[in-house]
């Protein structure tokens, strides 16, 4: 039976396995870069910045960054 990679750890981007993805900071990281591949992706299928679907994604991505700047903003101030 062929190998399928099925039982293997899944690893988000820079090769992190799921298991080391707990804390926030990485979450919001992951978030982000999730919503930039789809807001890209949904630029080349819709070839306009200014199409809705690309102008949600755009604010999505938005509020996850700002949450990341908050949350790193507060993690050096304490």
């Amino acid at each position: 039976m062929p190998h399928t990679g099925k039982d293997r750890p899944s690893t988000g981007r820079n090769g992190r396995t799921a298991r080391t993805l707990s804390s926030p900071i990485h979450s919001l990281e992951d978030e982000i870069y999730v919503l930039r591949r789809k807001m890209e992706m949904t630029y080349l299928e819709e070839a306009s910045f200014s199409a809705d679907r690309v102008i949600e994604l755009s604010r999505k991505l938005d509020i996850k960054i700002n949450e990341y700047m908050r949350y790193k903003q507060l993690c050096s101030n304490g």
